[in-house]
C-alpha cells in the first residue's frame, strides 16, 4: 500500500500540476475563469483527494476485519453494542458514547466537558437517518473529506502540489488519525478551523468569525482562533486596531455564552464544563505550567510502572519537536501562532488519575503536517516516516477497534 501511494504520486505528477491550478479558485480566482471551463480542474482536485480519502477508509475497514476475525484470540474485542453493524460498532468507544448520550438525552454535570455542536448535529441529522450512530458517522466522515479538500488547497497556496499531497497523506495516516473516522469532534472541528482560516486569509472577517464561533462551540481549542485572528488583523494593519474587523471576530469567544446558556438550562450551572473537569470523575483536570502533565506522566512511569504514561509523554515530546521546527518551515506565521497556542493548551493540563489524551488532542493542529512534510522532504525521509506512521496508525487503530484506550 505504501509503495502504491508514492508510485501513484510520481505517475500523476502532471495531473497534480494541473489539478493544483484549480486551487487558485479556492484562493479567489474570479467567476469568469470558471465559466471558461476551469471547473474541470475542480473535479481533478476532488478525484485526487477522493482516492486518498477512500484508500484510508478501505484500509480502516480492513483493520476492523483483521481485529475482529483474525486477532480476536490474542486481542479480544470489547464493544459497547450500540449498533448492530459490525463496522460502526467497532468504532464506538469512549467519548463517542458521550456524544451520542448528549445527543439523545441532553447534558448532565458529568457530560458537561463535551462541547455541544457535534451532539446538536447528530440530533439534527438523526431526523433524516433515523439513527444517532449513522448520523454521527456521516457527519464526521463527510467532514473529514471536506477537511482533506480544504487542507490540500490551503497548503497548495503556499507550497507545491507534492508537499500538499504529502501533508494530506500525513493527516489521514497520522498514528492517532482513527479519531477522525469515529464519532469524535476532531473532524468537524477541523472543518471549521480550516474554513475560518480560509476566510481570514482573504480578510473576509465576518465568515472567519462565524466559522471560528462554530469551532469554539465544537471544542474549547476553537476559542484560540480569536487570538490568532486578532494577531492577523494587527499584523495586516501595522499593529493598529480596526474596530470593524475586531467586532467581526468577537463571536468566537462569545460562542461560549451559548454553551453556558445551554448548560444553565440543563444542569443549573453555566460553568459546568469547567467545574466538572475538576472532579474525581475526570481526574481533577486543571491548568498548570507547560509540561507539568508530562512530568507527572514520567513519574508515573518510573515509580508506578504505568507504561501508558511513557506513550503519552513521548508523543508530547515528539510533537513539541515539530512545533519548534515549525518556526523555520511555516511560511504563514499566523498558522504558527495557532500551532503554538493550540499545543500549549493540552501541554499545560494536569490530570491526577486519568490519561490526558495528548496523542489525540494534537491531531487537529494542521500546521504540524505541513512542517512534517517540508522537513522530511528536505532530508529525504518522506518514505521512511510514511512507513512508520502507517504502521503506527495500523497498530493504534487495531487497539482502538478492540476497545482499548489509546488516547
Amino acid at each position: 500500500m505504501i509503495w502504491w501511494l508514492f508510485s501513484w504520486q510520481r505517475r500523476h505528477r502532471l495531473f497534480l500540476t494541473s489539478a493544483s491550478i484549480k486551487c487558485g479558485f479556492f484562493a479567489g480566482v474570479k467567476r469568469r475563469r470558471r465559466q471558461r471551463g476551469d471547473s474541470d480542474l475542480d473535479k481533478d482536485v476532488l478525484k485526487k483527494v477522493s482516492s486518498l480519502y477512500f484508500l484510508n477508509k478501505i484500509y480502516l475497514v480492513f483493520l476492523i476485519w483483521l481485529t475482529r476475525d483474525i486477532l480476536y484470540p490474542i486481542l479480544p474485542t470489547k464493544t459497547d453494542g450500540l449498533h448492530p453493524h459490525v463496522v460502526l460498532d467497532s468504532l464506538i468507544h469512549w467519548d463517542a458514547g458521550w456524544f451520542l448520550r448528549i445527543a439523545g438525552e441532553g447534558y448532565s454535570f458529568e457530560s458537561a466537558p463535551f462541547f455541544p455542536l457535534l451532539p446538536f448535529f447528530i440530533r439534527l441529522f438523526s431526523s433524516v437517518t433515523g439513527d444517532f450512530v449513522v448520523a454521527g458517522f456521516l457527519i464526521t466522515n463527510i467532514s473529514l473529506f471536506v477537511v482533506c479538500y480544504l487542507f490540500y488547497c490551503m497548503v497548495r497556496e503556499d507550497y507545491d502540489e507534492d508537499l500538499a499531497w504529502t501533508a494530506v497523506l500525513y493527516l489521514l495516516f497520522f498514528p492517532t488519525a482513527v479519531f477522525f473516522s469515529t464519532i469524535y469532534s476532531e473532524s468537524l472541528l477541523l472543518v471549521f478551523i480550516l474554513s475560518a482560516f480560509y476566510f481570514a486569509r482573504r480578510k473576509n472577517w465576518f465568515w472567519a468569525g462565524f466559522f471560528g464561533a462554530c469551532a469554539a462551540l465544537t471544542r474549547n481549542i476553537g476559542v484560540v482562533l480569536f487570538l490568532v485572528f486578532l494577531y492577523m488583523q494587527l499584523k495586516n494593519n501595522n499593529f493598529k486596531v480596526n474596530l470593524k474587523q475586531l467586532l467581526s471576530i468577537l463571536p468566537i469567544p462569545a460562542a461560549l455564552l451559548i454553551f453556558m446558556f445551554v448548560l444553565l438550562a440543563q444542569t443549573g450551572d453555566p460553568l459546568a464544563f469547567v467545574h466538572s473537569l475538576n472532579t474525581e470523575y475526570w481526574g481533577y483536570r486543571h491548568f498548570s505550567y507547560p509540561g507539568a502533565g508530562q512530568w507527572l506522566n514520567l513519574k508515573l512511569f518510573f515509580y508506578n510502572n504505568e507504561f501508558y504514561s511513557i506513550y503519552e509523554s513521548l508523543a508530547a515530546i515528539l510533537f513539541l519537536f515539530v512545533v519548534v521546527l515549525s518556526f523555520n518551515y511555516l511560511k504563514d506565521k499566523t498558522m504558527l501562532v495557532f500551532l503554538v497556542l493550540g499545543f500549549l493548551i493540552p501541554f499545560s493540563v494536569v490530570v491526577d488519575n486519568l490519561p490526558l489524551g495528548m496523542p489525540r488532542y494534537v491531531i487537529v493542529l494542521f500546521p504540524a503536517y505541513i512542517t512534517l512534510a517540508a522537513f522530511l522532504r528536505k532530508y529525504g525521509l518522506t518514505h521512511v516516516y510514511s512507513v512508520l506512521s502507517i504502521i503506527a496508525f495500523s497498530v493504534i487503530s487495531v487497539m482502538f477497534t478492540a476497545g482499548r484506550w489509546i488516547s
